[in-house]
């Protein structure tokens, strides 16, 4: 049977950078790591808006990434 063991989490947090020559979108990714294990959606949600509060972009999206790793 399998194991896996908590190795490490970041969010990511994605503005909008205006737009290009053809009017898409840009994007602007900014990841922040050393994210805890066990934090909470709303507890990382908070965190992003102070954290775009510091900036003039708007935050478009967020994300929580997870990594694991995994034993046989």
């Amino acid at each position: 049977m399998a194991a896996s063991e908590f190795k490490s989490a970041s969010i990511r947090c994605t503005y909008d950078n205006g737009l290009d020559d053809k009017g898409k979108t840009k994007k602007k990714v900014k990841a922040y790591h050393n994210v805890t294990e066990t934090a909470a959606a709303d507890a990382i949600h908070a965190v992003a808006i102070v954290l775009t509060g510091f900036g003039t972009k708007e935050l478009m999206f967020l994300e929580k990434q997870s990594g694991l790793n995994i034993y046989a």
